[in-house]
């Protein structure tokens, strides 16, 4: 799929979805706290803090500032693996998923930026202009993922970046340590419904993503049985990792509409 047609079915997807809906997290509380001062006699006493107040046997009232724009980071976990699809290749339905997050994040007046970490990174400048969008989504589905990957060490830049909320997204078959993360962190995962569920019969030739070798594999019964468990068991340990570290999470595969699985995660 071309750029500027992605970019704008995405655009009206959104928007569609988002009328009478709030995406509560990409608004803040509208205030920012910043210190407290002393009481001026005359002043509404429900802006006291009574607790610290007490403490100090002073009169305390907090001070906020208006909230600042939140930080929108995108972070795109590259894989050479991102390079397939039954019905759309991954990293097609990985930038639907990025224009998507982006317009939403705009439309609340919030800057965006994409993070792809891998061999290769690129680091996009933060911006809140809805332009920015299809360079976004132009390097999502052109940049090369065959031969890419990426280790625990390229999560952990992620840390390198200003405390923001960040979207991790990815295929998710490596285990990963999310919890390390001092963002506000939530997880796309990116499936094909095939690659959980091969057809395929007998030996069958197949390439490795990221080494690019060829090896016959014989896909019998038991070993699409055995692909199939192992990728279960994967799947529910990173499930329970999501869990304990209370990081939300989503799955979302090539036959499926993105949007609303989207504004569910958000909620």
């Amino acid at each position: 799929m071309k750029t500027k047609s992605l970019v704008i079915k995405t655009k009206k997807k959104i928007f569609g979805a988002l009328i009478g809906r709030n995406l509560s997290k990409f608004k803040g509380s509208g205030l920012d706290f910043k210190e407290f001062r002393e009481y001026v006699y005359g002043e509404d006493s429900k802006k006291i803090d009574w607790k610290i107040s007490a403490k100090i046997q002073k009169p305390l009232v907090k001070e906020y500032d208006e909230e600042r724009e939140l930080r929108i980071i995108i972070a795109v976990l590259k894989s050479g693996s991102l390079h397939f699809g039954s019905v759309m290749f991954k990293s097609e339905l990985c930038a639907q998923v990025i224009s998507m997050l982006s317009f939403a994040a705009m439309n609340e007046d919030n800057r965006v930026q994409p993070v792809f970490i891998g061999k290769t990174k690129k680091i996009f400048k933060p911006s809140k202009n809805t332009k920015s969008v299809y360079a976004f989504a132009d390097y999502a589905l052109n940049t090369k993922y065959l031969q890419e990957d990426y280790t625990q060490r390229d999560i952990e830049f992620l840390n390198s970046f200003k405390k923001s909320i960040l979207f991790v997204i990815g295929d998710f078959f490596k285990p990963v340590d999310l919890s390390v993360l001092k963002h506000e962190t939530y997880a796309v995962i990116i499936r094909d419904r095939f690659e959980e569920n091969p057809k395929f019969q007998g030996n069958t030739e197949i390439v490795d993503p990221v080494t690019l070798n060829t090896v016959n594999v014989n896909f019998s019964k038991a070993a699409v049985s055995k692909l199939k468990k192992q990728i279960s068991q994967n799947d529910t340990a990173f499930a329970r990792h999501c869990k304990k570290h209370k990081i939300p999470f989503v799955k979302i595969y090539t036959d499926e509409e993105p949007v609303y699985k989207l504004i569910k995660l958000l909620r």
